[in-house]
C-alpha cells in the first residue's frame, strides 16, 4: 500500500477538526437553513492521533456533515442521526438527552476500546458540544461511524460462524474488564462488505462474508470483573441468546 493510499483513507481533517457543521436538508421552500456549528470537547482514542494532524489555513471553515432526511431513531439516553461528511463518509451523531449517560460512554469505551482493527466497535471521532437542530438545547453530540441496519430477524439471522464471532468479542470486552450492560438483538448492526479479490480461487472470493456485523448500544457497560464464561451472568445469557451450546 502506497503512503498516499493510506493517508487519504484516514480522514484526519474530521478527527483532529475542532469545529464540525451541521447541514440539515432543505425544506420543501428549497432554502438551506444556516448549519448548526458544533465545538469538539472531547477528542477521539488517542490511538487516532498516531495519524499526524492535516495543515489547515487560518480561518479555514469547519468540515461539514450533511444530515439525512430519514426521521432520527429516539434512544433512552440519546436521539440518533445519520449524515454524510463532505468526503463521504457516514456517520452517525447521537445527541445527548441524558448527558452524564453519553459522556459516560465516550470517556469510558470508545476513548479506551480499540475500535478500527481491533474490536467490531464503530470508529469514535468524537464528542461535541451544541445542538443538532435549531429548536434543540444546547448538549453534547458523539459522532460515531455509521455501521448499519438492525439485524432483521435478530438473532436467527446469523449464521453459526457470525454468532461465534459476535460471542467471542463479547468474551474479549471481559478480558479487558468491560461488559456490554444490555446486550440483545438491537446491539448487533450489519452493512453490506465487498469481496475480496484478491485471492487466486474464485470459489473464496464467492464465499467471503456478506456482511459486517458491530457491536453497538454501549449506555450502560461499565467496568468488570468477569468471574469466567460458565459463571458470568452476561457471557451465559449471550451464549443462551445467540443459540451457542453451553460450556462444560
Amino acid at each position: 500500500m502506497s503512503a498516499s493510499i493510506a493517508t487519504s483513507a484516514f480522514p484526519g481533517y474530521l478527527v483532529h477538526a475542532p469545529f464540525l457543521a451541521l447541514q440539515a436538508p432543505a425544506p420543501a421552500a428549497g432554502l438551506l437553513p444556516a448549519p448548526e456549528l458544533l465545538q469538539r470537547t472531547l477528542p477521539p482514542s488517542p490511538l487516532h492521533f498516531t495519524h499526524p494532524a492535516p495543515t489547515t489555513k487560518p480561518g479555514a471553515p469547519a468540515p461539514t456533515a450533511s444530515l439525512s432526511a430519514d426521521a432520527p431513531i429516539q434512544g433512552r439516553t440519546s436521539t440518533v442521526y445519520r449524515a454524510t461528511t463532505e468526503t463521504g463518509e457516514r456517520v452517525v451523531l447521537k445527541y445527548a438527552n441524558d448527558m452524564l449517560a453519553v459522556l459516560r460512554e465516550a470517556d469510558e469505551v470508545y476513548v479506551n476500546l480499540p475500535s478500527g482493527g481491533g474490536l467490531p466497535i464503530p470508529t469514535y471521532w468524537g464528542l461535541f458540544e451544541g445542538r443538532v437542530t435549531a429548536e434543540q438545547n444546547k448538549s453534547l453530540v458523539m459522532m460515531l461511524e455509521d455501521c448499519g441496519q438492525p439485524l432483521e430477524g435478530g438473532f436467527e439471522s446469523l449464521t453459526g460462524v457470525e454468532r461465534q464471532k459476535v460471542y467471542d468479542a463479547l468474551t474479549i470486552f471481559h478480558e479487558i474488564h468491560f461488559q456490554h450492560g444490555s446486550f440483545s438483538p438491537a446491539s448487533v448492526v450489519s452493512r453490506p462488505t465487498v469481496p475480496s479479490t484478491t485471492s487466486e480461487s474464485p470459489s473464496n472470493v464467492s464465499a467471503a462474508p456478506s456482511r459486517k456485523l458491530t457491536i453497538v448500544g454501549f449506555s450502560q457497560a461499565e467496568w468488570h470483573l468477569c468471574p469466567g464464561e460458565k459463571s458470568c451472568p452476561e457471557l451465559v445469557q449471550a451464549r443462551a441468546a445467540l443459540g451457542l451450546a453451553e460450556l462444560q
